[in-house]
């Protein structure tokens, strides 16, 4: 079976080329993309090299694909011709490197991978909706990890993908949420899906605006942007435990405070290493540091049920819908910020 793929044919430069599909295994099956979603970040550090891709090019890229069963192989049990899924991590195209290698009109997935199963899509459902579901999936492990309550104070810092995302998640939990972002159109973005409040990233007083709104600091800081000076905005923003101020401040003992931590998300990626003096990072005597690595089965199940019932909103996060063979474009236009977000329709691929 052929397919057309994206390609990263050289650092910074974006075509597609035709393929011969991987071999159908008997515990796997093969899936008509619909749908891919670009996960901006990831891709467009693949994209300018990095993530291993040096030395590597030419490559598929990307990891978001919606799409539906054509073929089961014989020990694929429980899945069926037509079923719609979401998919991650294919098996690979013979003929070229992957990074991961979603970006294509057909796919091989393992129907038994703990890891990189496909998740079953609801009967009936508009699978454009769905294209949203693997980057949620990423974004909720986090947020969840953080342990959210009703009431709780959040700060996100960057509100691409990942970012807005998180500040879903954390708004639906029933947080107080404000978010940080260098752009414009993405604080108003953010305050028009419901955060409480948008701080400018370049405002030089950001950490003392953002104390403001959350009285010293944040029960929960999600770190989204993947860039170093926002990760030193981040220990900033972490609340002190206990919550005092001024002169009569009394330490009390450390064991009241076990397991209410505040608790700092760190959700990007970094190409730099970071550093930081662990006497002098927060404020308080500690904080939970989360570091969620990828995303389970169950984080996406739990994705595609949210996107189910409506608890999260998929067109609030879906910019442009572009061809598969406007790819140039379309990354061009994440490069430069010009877009949010990008999926691609693989409708006229043959």
């Amino acid at each position: 079976m052929q397919c057309e793929a994206i390609v990263f044919k050289a650092q910074n430069t974006v075509g597609h080329a035709r393929f011969t599909l991987a071999e159908c295994g008997p515990e796997e099956v093969v899936v008509k993309t619909a749908y891919t979603m670009v996960s901006a970040g990831t891709e467009l550090r693949v994209l300018g090299g990095h993530y291993g891709a040096e030395g590597q090019y030419p490559l598929v890229p990307g990891y978001c694909v919606i799409g539906q069963i054509v073929h089961a192989g014989p020990e694929a049990k429980g899945w069926k011709v037509g079923d719609w899924i979401s998919g991650r991590n294919p098996k690979a195209l013979p003929a070229i490197h992957a990074r991961w290698g979603g970006q294509a009109s057909a796919h091989v997935f393992s129907a038994s991978s703990f890891e990189d199963r496909p998740v079953l899509l609801p009967a009936g459902a508009n699978p454009l909706d769905y294209c949203v579901t693997e980057i949620a999936a990423i974004s909720r492990r986090g947020v969840v990890a953080a342990r959210p309550q009703a009431g709780d104070t959040a700060v996100v810092i960057g509100q691409g993908m990942i970012g807005a995302l998180s500040a879903a998640w954390l708004c639906a939990a029933g947080c107080r949420v404000g978010v940080i972002d260098l752009e414009p159109s993405r604080l108003e973005r953010a305050l028009r899906l419901g955060v409480a409040a948008a701080f400018d990233a370049s405002d030089p007083e950001v950490a003392r605006r953002v104390g403001t709104f959350c009285n010293g600091g944040a029960d929960i800081v999600v770190e989204a942007s993947g860039v170093i000076p926002a990760v030193e905005l981040a220990y900033k923003l972490v609340r002190k435990k206990p919550q005092a101020y001024g002169p009569q401040y009394k330490r009390e003992p450390i064991q009241f405070y076990h397991g209410d931590w505040p608790r700092l998300v760190m959700q990007a990626n970094y190409i730099a290493p970071i550093s930081m003096n662990p006497f002098g990072f927060v404020e308080g005597e500690a904080v939970t540091i989360i570091s969620p690595r990828d995303r389970g089965v169950e984080d996406r199940q739990a994705a595609v049920e949210a996107i189910r019932r409506r608890q999260l909103e998929p067109t609030h996060f879906i910019d442009l819908v572009a061809p598969y063979a406007d790819a140039a474009a379309a990354y061009e236009s994440l490069r430069c910020r010009r877009r949010f977000s990008v999926i691609f329709d693989w409708s006229e691929a043959v």
